[in-house]
């Protein structure tokens, strides 16, 4: 069955595969019929031959009228069409049948057709709808997020991504949104956070590189070397409406290691001239910003309890050094030969203990 797979700024939403109920008595063989049917759509759309879905689901909702099931696929088909009018009437007309079980990629579904279609505030109005009926969906959220960030609206933007990670802790992109939107307002434990840790358990390549570019650029420019002084030089926060005061204790003690700590014979300040160098410079200053982040009154957020269990475990080393791993893969072979079995503890809490609590 299909994925729901929106994409968006080159991320996809989290989705879910869904069954068709499992039938009995004398209707059994119909409904075996009909799944069938579903399932051939599925496969179709996914080898990308959407006219032999679209007759694959209109085959089955002639069996069966009053399936959501087959109406939301054939949104989602006619979606990856770019059909938008045809996909918004099928998903429409899924959402006054029995939606057990798609409710979230549904309202996900319409929300984004309404938002392609250029009309924010119905995609919005439908998001906020979704969300009461599936309050635990990060789906929803995400893609909310999406809607005001094509309006520029930071802060009601940054308002849903926090509904979305809270439902969730492993949606690569809501935490990679989340770091974004946290360095655009100035929230500095936040982004450091939200950074790392879609990094962390991300595997697309874009994400990584893009924050990895985004940690070292924003630590490194927090201070400025002019001639022989060093000046602290704190980014201006463009969003509107933000609160840009809050968490100058945090930003100040980064920006005086800057000033006042070395690597060696090297300030951090100074510039770096090797990727080895650029890895050393992140390892010291992320250990700093997780500790930080454990332990600040500046974050009021679940995210803490990760970076505290960090160091509870005794693992910090073992993260930084897994998501400093493309900046300078020999420093990070010279690590791992000392510390592979760190770094598979590290996996091993993360599975074992961090995703189930």
């Amino acid at each position: 069955m299909n994925k729901v797979a929106i994409l968006i700024f080159s991320l996809a939403a989290s989705t879910t595969l869904f069954a068709a109920p499992n039938a009995t008595g004398k209707n059994a063989t119909a409904q075996d019929a009909v799944k069938n049917l579903i399932d051939q759509g599925v496969q179709f759309h996914e080898q990308g031959q959407y006219d032999e879905a679209i007759a694959k689901y209109k085959a089955a909702e002639k069996k069966d009228p009053k399936n959501a099931l087959i109406k939301y696929e054939m949104a989602f088909t006619y979606h990856a069409k770019h059909e938008l009018d045809k996909a918004l009437t099928y998903a429409k007309a899924a959402t006054k049948l029995k939606t057990d079980g798609i409710d979230e990629n549904l309202y996900s579904l319409i929300g984004s057709i309404y938002d392609e279609k250029g009309m924010p505030d119905s995609a919005i109005a439908l998001y906020r709808k979704g969300f009461e009926k599936v309050p635990n969906s990060s789906n929803i959220p995400y893609n909310a997020t999406i809607t005001y960030m094509r309006q520029n609206n930071a802060d009601s933007a940054y308002a849903w991504i926090k509904r979305s990670i809270n439902n969730t802790r492993t949606h690569e992109g809501s935490y990679y949104y989340a770091g974004f939107l946290a360095s655009q307002m100035g929230k500095w434990p936040q982004f450091y956070a939200y950074t790392m840790y879609s990094t962390f358990i991300t595997k697309k390549g874009e994400i990584i590189r893009d924050n990895l570019s985004r940690l070292y650029g924003k630590t490194k420019y927090l201070v400025i070397k002019k001639d022989n002084s060093i000046e602290k030089n704190t980014p201006n926060i463009k969003q509107t409406g933000s609160d840009s005061t809050v968490n100058n204790e945090f930003l100040l003690s980064i920006q005086t290691s800057l000033v006042m700590d070395s690597i060696g014979s090297r300030k951090l300040y100074d510039n770096d001239s090797t990727s080895a160098q650029q890895t050393e410079f992140l390892i010291y200053m992320l250990e700093k910003c997780i500790k930080l982040i454990a332990f600040t009154d500046e974050i009021n957020d679940p995210i803490q309890r990760f970076y505290q269990g960090l160091i509870r475990e005794r693992l910090t080393e073992a993260f930084i050094y897994s998501i400093c791993e493309p900046i300078d893969r020999p420093t990070f072979a010279q690590w791992l030969i000392k510390k592979r079995s760190e770094q598979a503890r590290l996996y091993q809490w993360f599975n074992s203990e961090w995703l189930m609590l």
